[in-house]
């Protein structure tokens, strides 16, 4: 049996810029980390051709059928389109979960697609780059299942650790943040993750802001050109080892980020986001698209009980994270040797 685990993602700044209908123009600049909570992709070879496909988090499961007959459906259709797309035939059970529920904002399905192609490339004895597999993954979520996403999840889930990732039209540029270990761990104390209880799809939110991007509209181009400032100056700042402005750097950010579509947030995030601030956070976001998924505040240590009593009075649920390190793709196990 093959294990495979990948951490999610958390994106701090730029969020956005990373989608080709933007970049492609303008460049983009994202500021992003990997934490410790993670996707699973479990593989055992089967004695025949067969595949069988098991999601835990859509309850799904897939009959045994051969590589011909294996159709995408909701909740295995990633696995599926990448079976198909690295031609592996020879048969295998697969079971996908993750730490997060899907459509919580912090890039579970781009680092599920990294998790398999990187798994299931090793069954083939391919040795593939960082890059390679981040493209790979990008051009099945965006090519083949027609997901309207940028890319920094699959670049993240693909390098790991702390990065600030700069997209052109025909080049992605990976740089490590390297922050001396007081002041990354006392970044990590400041910040507090809290789920907000409920799920949802991106693709409405991406596909109305990517409509309002070939309008060009000003107000979403706007805000756009704000944030990639705004990820370049939140760069400097952490590779300085400067966090003193971090809290409003998030804020800034999320005040721009509700300009690219009105679906981004809505009166019940925007109460919680108010509350926290006066409760103790200086600045936060909502994670990922938007509309949904997970708030992440940034808040002195000694406000930081108060802060997760208010928001759990919201029903909201405080989800501790520790920032992971730069790793090769990410974990990979073969129990069949031991």
């Amino acid at each position: 049996m093959l294990l495979g685990i990948a951490p999610v993602r958390i994106s701090f700044a730029g969020g956005g810029t990373d989608m080709p209908e933007y970049y492609d123009e303008f460049g983009g600049n994202v500021v992003t980390t990997c934490i410790s909570r993670n996707t699973y992709v479990f593989l055992t070879a089967r004695n025949d051709s067969h595949f069988q496909v098991f999601s835990s988090d859509f309850q799904v499961h897939s009959k045994p059928v051969t590589y011909k007959n294996l159709k995408s459906e909701k909740g295995t259709e990633l696995v599926v389109s990448v079976l198909k797309y690295l031609k592996y035939k020879d048969g295998a059970n697969l079971m996908i979960s993750s730490d997060v529920p899907a459509g919580s904002g912090l890039g579970a399905s781009s680092t599920l697609a990294v998790n398999l192609i990187n798994t299931i490339s090793k069954l083939q004895n391919k040795n593939l780059g960082n890059h390679k597999i981040a493209e790979m993954a990008s051009h099945i979520s965006r090519n083949v299942l027609n997901w309207p996403i940028g890319k920094q999840d699959e670049y993240i889930a693909a390098f790991g650790g702390f990065n600030f990732i700069k997209f052109e039209k025909n080049n992605v540029k990976v740089t490590p943040i390297n922050i001396n270990k007081s002041t990354l761990q006392e970044l990590q104390n400041n910040l507090v993750l809290f789920f907000i209880g409920n799920t949802r799809s991106s693709s409405d939110i991406l596909i109305k802001q990517t409509q309002r991007l070939k309008n060009r509209n000003n107000e979403t181009l706007n805000s756009l050109h704000f944030v990639k400032e705004l990820a370049l100056e939140m760069y400097h700042s952490l590779k300085n080892s400067d966090i003193t402005h971090f809290g409003k750097l998030l804020n800034d950010g999320w005040e721009a980020k509700k300009k690219f579509t009105a679906e981004i947030s809505n009166q019940r995030i925007d109460d919680i986001y108010d509350s926290a601030i006066k409760n103790g956070a200086t600045g936060g976001k909502l994670t990922g698209a938007g509309g949904g998924g997970h708030l992440l505040f940034y808040c002195d240590p000694t406000k930081k009980k108060g802060l997760i009593e208010k928001m759990n009075s919201f029903g909201l649920i405080h989800i501790p994270f520790n920032f992971t390190g730069r790793k090769k793709v990410h974990n990979l196990y073969d129990y069949s040797k031991m």
